[in-house]
């Protein structure tokens, strides 16, 4: 049996996403904006990056960095650069990870693992180079300061992305939507989010 891939059509028609939402984040992909997407465990968070991958134009190249084989290259436009745990550094397989994107030079890069890179070194090396969306953990509704702790990363990383998009799994029915999407905005120095959808 294959894995079932899901499309801003079945976001739509399961709830998952309004059309005014999915509309925020298809701009946003466009204009090539660093997105996060975040959530508790088991919310949707590669459902959705899926299902945003099908918003990105066939003719731009997508790198998905991702974990013992966890993403699939759904499109030709999809390349996977797999890691996994093994005898090399954290910081030595973060490295190959780097030379793999630059090698390949996409329009977009996805992170959709943590566990196996140092994602705070390759955002240092390469944020400036590529766009980026990266899943994140969030375990509770203090978006800024989970997302600092998950990724590890600083209030001057965190301000260079411009969207978050907070999913929520409601315990009792398992139902996955799109809580909010937030605007990053630094207000006299502090990172602030600004609901937009």
């Amino acid at each position: 049996m294959g894995v079932y891939i899901f499309t801003p059509e079945d976001l739509l028609r399961y709830g998952t996403i309004s059309e005014h939402q999915l509309e925020v984040i298809k701009e946003s992909l466009l204009r090539k904006e660093d997105m996060l997407v975040v959530g508790a465990s088991r919310a949707g968070k590669t459902k959705l990056i899926e299902a945003m991958m099908h918003l990105i134009p066939e003719d731009w190249k997508i790198a998905v960095v991702t974990a013992y084989g966890e993403f699939k290259p759904f499109k030709k436009n999809i390349h996977v650069i797999n890691t996994e745990f093994n005898e090399k550094s954290t910081k030595s397989r973060t490295k190959e990870v780097i030379d793999e994107i630059r090698k390949l030079d996409p329009d977009y890069v996805v992170i959709d693992t943590l566990h196996t890179i140092d994602v705070p070194y390759l955002l240092d090396k390469i944020i400036d180079d590529y766009p980026f969306v990266i899943s994140s953990l969030v375990l509770s509704r203090d978006l800024i300061d989970e997302i600092k702790h998950w990724l590890g990363i600083n209030d001057d990383v965190l301000a260079r992305f411009e969207l978050i998009i907070e999913l929520y799994r409601d315990m009792t029915s398992s139902l996955r939507r799109v809580n909010a999407i937030y605007r990053v905005v630094q207000k006299e120095g502090k990172i602030e989010l600004e609901k937009i959808a």
